[in-house]
C-alpha cells in the first residue's frame, strides 16, 4: 500500500512538474531601476519642453526670483522620488527606503509653504471668477499627469508588485507631483489660493485615487490554473 502511494505521488510529481514547465513562458529580465527612471524622467523632460514652448506665460521672468525656482525643484525633486520608489515597489522583495519617502513628503510640504509665503492670498475675487478661472487650470493638470502617469504605471506593470496600492500611490505622486511642476510654467497666475485649489489639491486627488485601479491592477497575481492530477 505504502508503494503504491509513493509511485502515485512521484507521477503526479512528474506531471505537476512537466504542467508547469510547458506553461512557463521566458520574460526578457527588467532594465534597472535607474535605466527605466531615467526614460521616464526623459519623456518628462520632452513634456516640459513643449508645455514651454506653447505657453503664453512670460515664465522666464520668474526664473530670476529664488522661490519659483525653490518650488519647480521641490516638486520635480518629489515625482522623481516617487517615480524611482514606484519602480522599486514592483520588484519582489526588494524593501522601500522609508527615508527617501519621508524626503518626498518632506519637498512636498516644504514646496507648499514657499507658495503660500510667497505672497499674500487674494480672497477678494467674485467665487465665479475664481472657479471659472481655476476649472482650467485643474483640467490642464490633470491632463499634463496623463501620459507620465501611463507611462510609469506601464513600467510598474512590467514588473511583480505585492501591494498594488501603495505603487498606485507612488505612481500617481510621481505623475502628478511632476504635473504641478509642469502647471508653474503654463499658468501665469501665482496667487496662492489659486495654486493650492485648482493646481495642487486636483493633483493630490488624483494621487489618492490612484490606490484604487493600483490595488486590483498593479498587484501581482500568480495564475490559478486548476493542475490536474
Amino acid at each position: 500500500m505504502g508503494e503504491t502511494l509513493q509511485i502515485n505521488h512521484e507521477q503526479h510529481h512528474r506531471m505537476l512538474v512537466r504542467q508547469l514547465s510547458n506553461e512557463v513562458v521566458p520574460r526578457r529580465p527588467l532594465w534597472p531601476v535607474s535605466i527605466r527612471l531615467g526614460l521616464w524622467a526623459g519623456l518628462d523632460a520632452v513634456l516640459m519642453v513643449w508645455v514651454m514652448s506653447r505657453t503664453t506665460n512670460d515664465f522666464t521672468a520668474k526664473l530670476i526670483h529664488p522661490r519659483f525656482l525653490i518650488e519647480m525643484a521641490f516638486f520635480t525633486l518629489a515625482a522623481l522620488i516617487s517615480a524611482a520608489l514606484a519602480l522599486r515597489s514592483a520588484i519582489p522583495g526588494r524593501k522601500l527606503s522609508a527615508t527617501e519617502a519621508a524626503l518626498a513628503i518632506t519637498l512636498v510640504i516644504a514646496g507648499t509653504l514657499a507658495i503660500i509665503r510667497g505672497e499674500p492670498m487674494d480672497t477678494s475675487t467674485r467665487l465665479q471668477d475664481f472657479a471659472k478661472t481655476g476649472l482650467a487650470c485643474s483640467i490642464e493638470t490633470v491632463i499634463n499627469g496623463a501620459l507620465p502617469w501611463l507611462a510609469l504605471w506601464w513600467l510598474v506593470k512590467r514588473g511583480a508588485s505585492m501591494i498594488g496600492w501603495l505603487s498606485g500611490l507612488l505612481v500617481g505622486g510621481g505623475a502628478l507631483l511632476f504635473s504641478f511642476a509642469v502647471m508653474r510654467i503654463a499658468c501665469p497666475i501665482d496667487e496662492p489660493l489659486h495654486l493650492l485649489t485648482w493646481h495642487l489639491l486636483p493633483a493630490l486627488t488624483v494621487i489618492v485615487l490612484s490606490t484604487i485601479p493600483g490595488s486590483y491592477l498593479l498587484r501581482f497575481r500568480p495564475s490559478n490554473r486548476q493542475i490536474a492530477g
